[in-house]
């Protein structure tokens, strides 16, 4: 491959997202696993029913950042741990919604010290004042996609 190319590709802001996002999702993975023998998926369902479900697969699925195959197999393993509970939805009945278990409710006050921690430990290389721009970019970049 030539310089050139190779150069343009990592200067591309997509390119340099997906990196960081998997360098993050690998730390992150492996500590959900060591400390609490969970799959990244499951954690963030865990996680988004734990902080604002309980929701439908589909809900679930845009909330926890997980194609909806990905947080449907999540939630079946975590019903199975006896973590996460199926129920009908009051407003429809078509509808079912996946929520925490009291056993899901002590896995969430768990996962998300282990989610500040290592998004403490993503920014350790940074001053604040770096910090504060990053955060102030994406949020701009964010918005601005968001609009399109």
């Amino acid at each position: 491959m030539k310089d050139s190319v190779k150069a343009g590709l990592e200067q591309l802001l997509t390119y340099r997202l997906h990196v960081l996002n998997k360098l993050a999702e690998r730390g992150i993975s492996e500590r959900y696993q060591e400390k609490l023998g969970v799959t990244l998926p499951e954690a963030r369902v865990i996680a988004s029913v734990g902080s604002f479900g309980p929701f439908s697969i589909m809900e679930l699925a845009r909330h926890a950042n997980l194609d909806k195959s990905q947080a449907s197999r999540a939630a079946e393993a975590l019903i199975q741990q006896g973590l996460v509970q199926r129920q009908q939805s009051a407003d429809d009945g078509r509808v079912v919604l996946v929520s925490l278990t009291a056993e899901g409710r002590a896995l969430f006050r768990k996962v998300m010290p282990i989610a500040r921690k290592w998004n403490g430990d993503l920014f350790d290389c940074l001053n604040e004042q770096e910090k504060a721009a990053f955060g102030e970019a994406l949020d701009k970049i964010i918005e601005t996609m968001s609009a399109r």
